[in-house]
């Protein structure tokens, strides 16, 4: 017959009041296996349960532990009993919040909330580890926590969970390694990583998976011209510009798609001198030809530069915009003026709104790459 917990508790209580220490421990540990092992009758394990649930309470956590390492991997256990066990102090809670499938994706927020480090790398251990998790332990979790999701192929990481991971310990060699080891990074996240990590760790991403395809190596050159452009917005005087250029030139690295990332970033100065170098006419003449209100002679110069002739529009309209804002908003904000920029050249080659600069520039790369 089943056995009622209202009727249960009062034997079971009598019968673990003078119990030692050690004996509640082995029969919690016998009771716990016998009751996952579904070698009980019904009875039995009615019975098994009563004493699980009163267990659950006793004082000693080596009792609680017991229980906790017997009842893991029991997939027929309740929700309750398996909630209150990864719940408890780590010696109880770690089998728990480590094997069981019972804990819900809500469970595991609930635990990372106040989880201690054991706690939050128990989590990133378990054999699977959902987005909205990973996303919390790459957003507030301890680097140990971080490096196991990392480690552990299970863990879905989405884009969100790898851009906080990237913020928090980018660079961090062992993080780098494990990233560029993960399968199926976001081409954003393989973008933003490629910017910092050591020449062995690119040779080894470009040679994965992540680069399999035109649209990663696109990604990749862009990622390159941006730290490439990013070091030349420095101050720099007009003799260094030139140098700059003029090396730029040589290693074939001062293309159309730089220049152009360089005027919508607001570093004209640049922009200048590298179609000085490319077009081979004098600075002051090239800011002449492009300061002035029609467009004949910039067309002139651009094609005596061999700029690309699909990338003229592009130009044209960022030249456009900046000389209307000069004239009439002098004050204009930088970071507005970039985005209505990236607009119109979205606009103009009838691309969607909102782009970002990354992704525009991504678009303009030459429609072949080697």
């Amino acid at each position: 017959m089943l056995l009622e917990p209202s009727i249960a508790g009062g034997p079971i209580a009598r019968m673990f009041a003078d119990m030692p220490v050690k004996t509640r421990i082995k029969t919690a540990h016998t009771v716990a296996h016998d009751y996952a092992s579904i070698s009980m009758s019904r009875d039995d394990l009615a019975l098994a349960d009563a004493i699980i649930n009163y267990l659950l309470l006793d004082i000693d956590a080596a009792v609680r532990a017991a229980l906790s390492e017997e009842l893991k991997e029991c997939d027929f256990l309740s929700h309750e009993v398996a909630h209150k066990l990864a719940q408890d102090i780590d010696a109880v809670s770690l089998p728990m919040i480590a094997s069981s499938t019972l804990l819900t994706d809500g469970d595991l927020l609930e635990i990372l909330e106040t989880a201690n480090d054991a706690k939050q790398i128990a989590i990133a251990d378990r054999s699977e580890v959902d987005l909205l998790v990973t996303d919390q332990i790459a957003l507030q979790g301890c680097y140990e926590a971080v490096e196991a999701c990392l480690e552990n192929q299970a863990a879905i990481i989405g884009m969100e969970g790898y851009q906080h991971i990237l913020r928090r310990f980018g660079n961090e060699d062992i993080i780098q390694e494990l990233l560029v080891r993960r399968s199926n990074l976001p081409k954003d996240t393989v973008a933003r990583l490629y910017e910092f990590i050591s020449e062995d760790y690119k040779k080894e991403l470009m040679d994965g998976d992540h680069l399999s395809d035109a649209l990663s190596a696109r990604m990749i050159l862009n990622a390159r011209e941006r730290v490439l452009a990013k070091s030349l917005s420095r101050r720099m005087t007009d003799y260094e510009q030139k140098k700059a250029s003029l090396s730029l030139q040589k290693e074939g690295r001062l293309t159309a798609t730089l220049m152009l990332r360089s005027l919508i970033s607001g570093n004209q100065s640049f922009f200048l001198s590298a179609l000085a170098e490319a077009s081979g006419i004098s600075k002051k003449r090239v800011n002449s030809l492009t300061s002035g209100r029609g467009y004949l002679g910039f067309r002139r110069l651009y094609d005596r530069a061999e700029m690309p002739n699909y990338l003229y529009e592009a130009f044209r309209t960022t030249l456009e915009e900046q000389r209307n804002a000069r004239h009439y908003h002098p004050r204009a904000d930088m970071d507005n003026l970039q985005q209505r920029l990236i607009d119109r050249i979205a606009h103009v080659y009838e691309w969607d709104d909102d782009l970002t600069l990354e992704e525009l520039m991504e678009k303009l790369l030459p429609k072949r790459i080697y």
